[in-house]
């Protein structure tokens, strides 16, 4: 299957970076209140080479995975899990050893790496669970199967995937680094929606409304709403929080649907604070504050509380795309950000309950019930 290939190398380099950013470092200080849920937040940190494990009951970290690549680092960076909650899986985002993705095995208390085709650039979970789809930055996604942990399908592009989502139509949404966005048959990989402008450059994260009546898209400095019955861009939303437009907005990172489905959640990078729009008319609500930029977030399965990976004040330097790259490459390379930190929210009032800090590089975590 392929697409006209769109982007130049310029478009490619920008967005690679934004892409790439889904990570971040340590913490400060935890601040205990209340406690919450039961059940475990895993955390990706992606400059420790580890997924570390919280029990959000009591807000403490109490172990770590390895995530060992066979040469060098493997900086695991998005999580997918298993609808039974038996298996986690890391995006390895390393330029500097061979790809890979992580297996960590829940039951047994193990993790292990497996080889892939080329970097992953995400990992995301079937409609029906029964498989992961990796999109990868050599203009492909792989399709692998939870049971034997094999891939099964390829699927190329003339375009690098920056994301591979399952839509509630059972399609997998693509968005390409060019700034596309189209839908596909999971089985052949036929167009089923052709590619569409998704309101801005790498959509690496999108995410649809509870009726599946609007899709929202995260680019590098606007989020795109789009209706998908129609298929057509509606319009886009600017990161700036006053609803200017400027080149140097922070970028829309990751972004996630509240558990009642009446906000939108998006995290920016390039610029702090996470912010909640009413899914009704897409009107900024407010702003949850942070240290520094944020990849990503989640909500506990009860939805109760919400959990934040904010990368911490050294963080944020240059605004908007520049400082986003700046931070990136420091996060692949030498890693010399400082700590960073889980903050853990109520949605009902979207005030902060707590911080837990962590190991370097706090990524985009998942939470999963006590198995």
């Amino acid at each position: 299957m392929r697409i006209p290939r769109l982007g130049s190398i310029g478009r490619i380099s920008i967005a690679t970076a934004l892409i790439g950013a889904a990570m971040l470092t340590a913490a400060p200080a935890a601040t205990a209140t209340e406690s919450g849920p039961p059940g475990q937040l895993f955390i990706p940190e992606v400059d420790n080479d580890t997924v570390a494990v919280m029990d959000t009951a009591t807000e403490t970290i109490n172990h770590r995975f390895p995530i060992k690549a066979p040469i060098g680092l493997s900086h695991p960076a998005v999580l997918a899990k298993t609808p039974d909650g038996a298996k986690v899986y890391t995006d390895n985002f390393s330029l500097v050893s061979p790809p890979t993705i992580g297996i960590i095995d829940r039951r047994n208390g193990t993790s292990r790496t497996m080889p892939i085709e080329s970097v992953a650039l995400g990992i995301f979970t079937s409609a029906d669970g029964n498989e992961i789809y990796i999109p990868e930055m050599g203009f492909v996604i792989e399709v692998l199967d939870v049971a034997t942990d094999t891939i099964v399908r390829r699927f190329r592009f003339a375009d690098i995937p920056a994301g591979a989502f399952p839509g509630p139509d059972g399609l997998i949404y693509v968005g390409f680094v060019s700034g596309l966005i189209g839908a596909y048959d999971p089985q052949t990989g036929a167009v089923v929606k052709p590619p569409i402008w998704s309101g801005g450059l790498a959509p690496f994260w999108y995410s649809f409304t509870k009726d599946g009546a609007k899709l929202y898209t995260d680019t590098v400095n606007q989020i795109g709403v789009i209706d998908v019955k129609r298929w057509a861009l509606d319009k886009v939303i600017t990161t700036s929080g006053d609803g200017n437009y400027s080149p140097l907005n922070p970028g829309a990172f990751t972004s996630d649907i509240s558990p009642d489905g009446r906000k939108l959640y998006v995290t920016r990078f390039g610029g702090d604070g996470v912010l909640v729009f009413d899914t009704a008319d897409d009107r900024l609500l407010g702003t949850i504050p942070t240290e520094g930029d944020v990849i990503g977030m989640t909500f506990s399965g009860d939805g109760s509380r919400g959990y934040i990976a904010d990368s911490g004040r050294t963080s944020r330097n240059l605004p908007g795309p520049p400082g986003e790259s700046i931070t990136f490459m420091n996060l692949i390379t030498i890693g010399a950000l400082g700590p960073g930190r889980i903050i853990t929210f109520d949605p009902a009032t979207d005030k902060v309950v707590s911080t837990v800090p962590t190991a370097a590089g706090p990524g985009i975590p998942v939470w999963l019930p006590s198995i």
